[in-house]
């Protein structure tokens, strides 16, 4: 005859007591372990804005109905939501491009055991570790997906591409007036930066190549010389350092320095058209840079340096901002800029 559980020994219990509780635990942790912390994100190149836009993971949503440019890569906005969640298999997106004017949309699958090996190796299965998976959104429905976290260890982004795609666009009566045709002066900007650098749909196309690059810009006497810069896919470098693993820059936004009396000088100042074609032909594994300012501080000239030689690139005229332009933090364009490579 049986004997009821309740009638088993005290001991007899516990053990199966014990046993059920690992099985739970085992569970649970299986469970954890197909979950990670990761949120969702936005991009979109500078100087290409989109707006009315619509991400969706499945598991996981982000959208803007603001234009935005921030920069190819760097992620728009924050999203607010629970941290924990499964890997996902596509995204859907939808926006519409300011420069074509057109919407784009469709599903991008997305690889999941790339996606997995990157949550692992970046632990993002701990509680102090956070990714994204930012969605970039170009001109011509080129889109990127990238994988970011901070690297603990070298305490740096990592930015990785995980998926790209090309989606298909098509007209839509329904996008604004003021969006569509452009004339206010809320525009004014993005249309001089494409008269000057058109829509480099190649760009998105073909990702750009990254170059040990040096900017010799520090060692202007009494001067003090900073620079942001953008490449030909919208990526804004915010630069720090003298020599850096980057993609050429196609226009410093701004470039600035100051007199030796004080006075500040601070303007856009777009580099040749065919600079990156220049450079490819001359196949340089360090492109070098250097910047000489001229004795009225207004004019320099910036140089290609290759084997102790120096090559003229452009010459240009800086000014003084005005108090509305250092405001706003929209400087005007360099005047007399002059170019000398073929």
């Amino acid at each position: 005859m049986k004997k009821s559980l309740k009638n088993r020994p005290i001991k007899g219990n516990i053990t199966l007591l014990f046993w059920m509780l690992m099985i739970s635990l085992s569970l649970l942790q299986s469970c954890h372990k197909n979950k990670y912390r990761w949120e969702p994100g936005i991009s979109a190149p500078k100087y290409y804005p989109v707006g009315d836009v619509k991400i969706d993971f499945g598991n996981a949503g982000h959208g803007s109905l603001t234009n935005f440019d921030n920069g190819w890569g760097q992620t728009y906005g924050g999203v607010v939501g629970g941290k924990w969640k499964d890997i996902p298999k596509e995204v859907f997106i939808s926006y519409v491009s300011a420069a074509d004017n057109l919407v784009y949309g469709g599903k991008v699958l997305l690889p999941q055991e790339k996606i997995r090996n990157l949550f692992n190796e970046y632990n993002l299965d701990d509680e102090h570790n956070l990714g994204h998976l930012v969605v970039g959104m170009a001109p011509g429905g080129w889109v990127r997906v990238w994988f970011q976290t901070i690297d603990t260890k070298a305490d740096d982004l990592v930015n990785i591409e995980v998926s790209k795609a090309k989606l298909k666009g098509q007209a839509d009566n329904t996008i604004g007036e003021g969006f569509r045709n452009k004339k206010s002066k809320y525009w004014d900007k993005y249309k001089t930066y494409w008269q000057n650098h058109g829509i480099p749909y190649e760009a998105w196309a073909n990702n750009e190549k990254e170059y040990d690059i040096v900017f010799d810009f520090y060692k202007q006497k009494k001067r003090k010389v900073g620079f942001n810069y953008l490449s030909a896919d919208g990526t804004y470098y915010q630069n720090g350092g003298e020599k850096v693993h980057q993609k050429l820059p196609v226009q410093f936004h701004p470039i600035v320095w100051y007199s030796e009396s004080g006075n500040v000088y601070e303007c856009n100042v777009p580099m040749p058209k065919n600079f990156k074609k220049y450079i490819e032909q001359k196949k340089l594994k360090e492109v070098r840079l250097e910047l000489e300012i001229e004795s009225d501080n207004e004019h320099a000239v910036l140089y290609l340096v290759t084997n102790n030689t120096k090559e003229k690139i452009l010459r240009f005229r800086n000014k003084t901002p005005t108090a509305e332009e250092k405001k706003n933090n929209d400087y005007p364009y360099a005047t007399e800029v002059e170019y000398f490579i073929p």
